[in-house]
């Protein structure tokens, strides 16, 4: 039998997570980490959760059953998640790097797992998926036999959440490929688990958009859209990142995909700053998550506006920007409302050509918007 925790809240909707002060302390000991039962202030049953009064997010919903088994229910989900990936978007008939598992838009709270070639990448994010990290391991294994499983656990959620330290994977050196241009890559390194898988969409649009472009790629990692440009038949492509290792990586992707890319070692700011206005006909501005929280909102915002206010400064009438924040807690509406604020100081008119976001293996669950995180714009200059 679970225990019970009570929350100080009626419940009205279906948004998975409680805060702190949203949850009754429980009258026995409720280990961190514990699944549970949840009941709403007035005494009526919501379901089946994780409880740890560690942290801010105290309690994660699993499902509304109240009889429901919380590990039962995640195995049973993430067998769900690799058929939906395998047999509905038929994903391997294009690639074999793609998210198997995207957190609770699977119904898997704080769990992201990525297929990259040979390995498969978990990264936990709350310690009530930490626990139960054999038993997932060993479905996995059975669904994915053969492939190379490693454990990654998110440095600030192992503050946040009490997580059980974990020794960095050993490299793996694998191969992705995807819609016929290959990555060398090392899995569970470098930014996320090692790939983004999330851009997959987003770089086939800009193959199509590339032909006879000057293109320029910044914060490239391993070169997704500039090898994609290049595959497009841009005239020319240049790609810089501010970690070397990722430029490197970006100049072997490009000669093992026989793609014409010059990848340079640069801050996206200063390679901007240093481009003649109008040089480029197609710029793609993709930085990592500068607002981790809502509290570095403000600086994150800052940083937007003026790269976005330089990329469109770098481009010609007639070109476009590719622009992207992968910043959760920065909301569409405002993420846009930034882009227009820098067309508006870079004395730019523009239109949107797409809007959108990360790729269907990574669904947005309804109830809980903040798994919709990439936000993605492909915007024209008209003058």
């Amino acid at each position: 039998m679970l225990p019970e925790v009570r929350l100080r809240v009626a419940v009205q909707g279906r948004h998975p997570w409680f805060y702190k002060k949203m949850v009754r302390k429980p009258e026995g000991v409720v280990p961190a980490g514990s699944a549970v039962r949840v009941r709403d202030s007035r005494g009526r049953k919501v379901g089946v959760g994780f409880y740890n009064p560690r942290t801010d997010l105290t309690l994660r919903m699993m499902s509304r059953d109240f009889e429901a088994d919380p590990e039962k229910l995640l195995l049973n989900r993430l067998g769900e998640a690799a058929a939906y990936r395998r047999k509905v978007l038929r994903l391997e008939d294009v690639t074999d790097g793609y998210r198997v598992v995207h957190a609770e838009g699977d119904g898997l709270p704080a769990l992201i797992l990525d297929r990259l070639g040979d390995a498969l990448v978990a990264q936990v994010g709350a310690l009530c998926t930490q626990k139960h990290i054999e038993a997932i391991g060993e479905r996995l294994l059975r669904v994915y036999p053969k492939k190379k499983l490693l454990l990654t656990v998110d440095a600030q959620a192992r503050k946040r959440e009490g997580l059980d330290a974990v020794p960095p994977p050993a490299r793996v050196d694998t191969v992705v490929t995807e819609h016929e241009i290959r990555y060398a890559i090392a899995a569970g390194r470098g930014h996320k688990t090692g790939f983004f898988a999330d851009q997959r969409d987003n770089r086939q649009l800009l193959r199509r958009l590339a032909a006879g472009r000057r293109v320029l790629d910044l914060c490239c990692n391993s070169g997704g859209f500039a090898l994609n440009a290049a595959f497009g038949g841009a005239d020319e492509v240049v790609a810089a990142d501010l970690d070397e290792s990722m430029a490197a990586e970006t100049r072997a992707n490009a000669k093992t995909n026989r793609l014409q890319v010059r990848a340079e070692h640069g801050d996206a700011f200063d390679v901007l700053r240093e481009t003649k206005p109008g040089r480029f006909d197609l710029i793609v501005l993709d930085p990592p998550k500068w607002a981790a929280d809502r509290h570095q909102l403000e600086a994150a915002t800052a940083r937007y506006l003026d790269l976005n206010r330089l990329g469109l400064t770098a481009l010609r009438p007639g070109g476009i920007l590719a622009t992207f924040s992968c910043s959760g807690s920065l909301p569409d509406q405002q993420f846009l409302r930034i882009v227009r604020d820098a067309a508006t100081q870079a004395r730019r008119d523009l239109r949107i050509l797409h809007r959108g976001g990360a790729g269907p293996d990574h669904p947005i669950a309804v109830e809980c918007p903040e798994t919709g995180y990439l936000k993605a714009l492909f915007l024209e200059v008209r003058a």
